[in-house]
């Protein structure tokens, strides 16, 4: 692995642990506005393999609950396939099917909040035994997070087309900092 794609993972993972932690500490509700999506997002933009997009987000549940309890117990389970779902579809459809920006990051988005749902029902109905709803889960995924799926849908194709910009502007002027 070269030195460039570890920066770039141990940027996101430290994005992925600091961000949600500063939402946290200030009392902003993770749940509403997504921080740990984040850097899961954009991993699949600008990781250079699908495995390692998708381990970037399946892993930042997981650290963020070993080091701040955050997201409880057992909710970060489901949020490890939700993450690790959003770097490899982002990947596959940006980097391999060539979608742009905001197609890619949209159905991305879908698609993680399917595996949510299933990793909630799961969860909920096959390991702990008790009655799935829909309608809570749904209203989480589509209504209270609204906030942060908007910033996401913002944010997101500012930074990766930023960043793309900046590259191909370093690449353009070899030698020039």
């Amino acid at each position: 692995m070269k030195s460039q794609e570890i920066t770039k993972i141990s940027l996101l993972v430290a994005t992925g642990v600091v961000l949600p932690s500063l939402f946290h500490v200030s009392g902003i509700p993770g749940a509403v506005f997504l921080p740990m999506h984040l850097p899961a997002l954009l991993g699949g933009f600008f990781l250079s393999s699908g495995s390692a997009a998708f381990l970037l987000g399946f892993i930042l549940p997981l650290l963020n609950f070993f080091l701040t309890g955050m997201p409880p117990f057992p909710g970060f389970l489901v949020m490890m396939g939700e993450l690790g779902g959003y770097g490899i579809l982002v990947f596959f459809l940006y980097r391999k099917k060539r979608w742009g920006v905001f197609p890619s990051l949209l159905a991305s988005l879908l698609g993680g909040r399917l595996i949510s749902i299933l990793g909630n029902w799961i969860l909920i109905a096959l390991v702990l035994g008790k009655k799935f709803s829909f309608l809570p889960v749904l209203n989480t995924l589509f209504v209270i997070s609204l906030p942060g799926v908007a910033i996401q849908m913002v944010l997101v194709p500012l930074i990766v087309k930023g960043v793309e910009n900046f590259v191909q502007g370093r690449e353009a002027s070899p030698g020039s900092f």
